[in-house]
C-alpha cells in the first residue's frame, strides 16, 4: 500500500473534520512525489542531466542542466527553484516536462 493511499484511509476513518481535512493534504502532497517518482523521474534520469535526491531536511531533487544550472524540484510542494535566477516557478512538474525533458529530445 502506497504512502498516500494509507493517508486517504485514515482520513476517511478520522473522528474529526479539521483532522481529516489535514490527511487529505498530506496524501495529495504524497500522490504527488509518488507520480513524479513513478512516471517522470526515470524519464527525466534518460536525459543529459544530473539528478540528485535529498530528503533531509526538505525532500527535494536537484537537478542539474546545460541550459538552466542547477534547478531543485520540491515534489511535495510542486515548485521549482532555479538557483541562478532565485526565481520560483509552480506548477513546477509542468515546467520540468516542458523545458527539460521535452526540450532535450
Amino acid at each position: 500500500m502506497k504512502k498516500s493511499e494509507l493517508y486517504h484511509q485514515r482520513a476517511q476513518e478520522a473522528d474529526h473534520v479539521l483532522q481529516s481535512l489535514g490527511l487529505h493534504g498530506k496524501a495529495i502532497r504524497e500522490e504527488r512525489k509518488e507520480r513524479f517518482e513513478e512516471e517522470w523521474l526515470p524519464k527525466l534520469l534518460e536525459k543529459d542531466v544530473i539528478v540528485t535526491h535529498y530528503s533531509q531536511p526538505a525532500n527535494k531533487y536537484e537537478i542539474e542542466t546545460r541550459e538552466f544550472g542547477t534547478v531543485d524540484y520540491f515534489p511535495k510542494a510542486n515548485k521549482v527553484l532555479i538557483r541562478n535566477k532565485n526565481k520560483w516557478i509552480k506548477p513546477g512538474l509542468r515546467w520540468i516536462v516542458k523545458n527539460i525533458i521535452q526540450n532535450e529530445e
